[in-house]
């Protein structure tokens, strides 16, 4: 079973609802956070950052339209995306958990995710 986090607001790309990721650096940027809401969102940022690829393939015309999600083995990214949720949560960012075993046409894998183009119709 593959996982996605997304927020409400529309990926203008593929179409979709936006990863959380993107909403992350929006509250980092815009929210109204402690302190130590300020150093969580910052270091969880900073994991991603250090820890998952951004494939090359995300930049390719062609595959604009594809999304993102997590395998099972990439659990302490998905634990962390769960801490995500939660400073989101509590900052008006409704996030949705959407979990599926067909994410579309696969143009990228690695170890801890599917890169896919939703197949036309699907809906997630």
């Amino acid at each position: 079973m593959l996982i996605r986090f997304t927020v409400l607001a529309e990926d203008p790309d593929s179409g979709r609802t936006s990863g959380v990721l993107v909403a992350a650096h929006t509250l980092r940027d815009e929210g109204d956070l402690t302190v130590d809401e300020h150093q969580e969102l910052r270091l969880a940022l900073s994991w991603f950052n250090e820890n998952l690829s951004i494939p090359a393939v995300l930049k390719r015309t062609e595959h604009r339209r594809a999304i993102s999600w997590f395998k099972p083995a990439a659990a302490e990214a998905i634990r962390r995306m769960w801490q995500l949720k939660g400073l989101l949560d509590i900052h008006g960012f409704h996030v949705d958990v959407l979990r599926t075993t067909d994410p579309g046409i696969v143009v990228h894998e690695d170890d801890w995710q599917v890169i896919a183009k939703p197949r036309k119709g699907q809906h997630f």
